[in-house]
């Protein structure tokens, strides 16, 4: 959404900021989860933003890397909906 309206105002030079969703693991920019391209600048969106203008923005590459981790979120959003069984009863202390 925020490339398509991007897209739309760049030929009309109308200043777009768009907030950017990017993986944020540390919230610092050590893990370089959240990095993306802006004006051929590496980012962290966790620093340096997640607001950043649009029009400056590599969406390609940005969706490219969201993309490399849709394996992992499905193994944790399959252990998330498991139910969950308490290992504490039992247990020597």
């Amino acid at each position: 959404m925020m490339r398509a309206v991007s897209n739309l105002t760049k030929p009309y030079q109308i200043r777009t900021l768009v907030s950017l969703n990017a993986v944020m693991v540390d919230g610092t920019g050590m893990c370089g989860g959240c990095r993306v391209t802006v004006n051929g600048k590496m980012k962290f969106a966790c620093v340096d933003g997640p607001e950043f203008e649009g029009h400056e923005v590599d969406f390609d590459e940005m969706l490219l890397r969201n993309r490399s981790y849709t394996d992992m979120e499905k193994i944790s959003m399959d252990r998330f909906s498991e139910p969950h069984v308490c290992r504490k009863e039992g247990m020597a202390s």
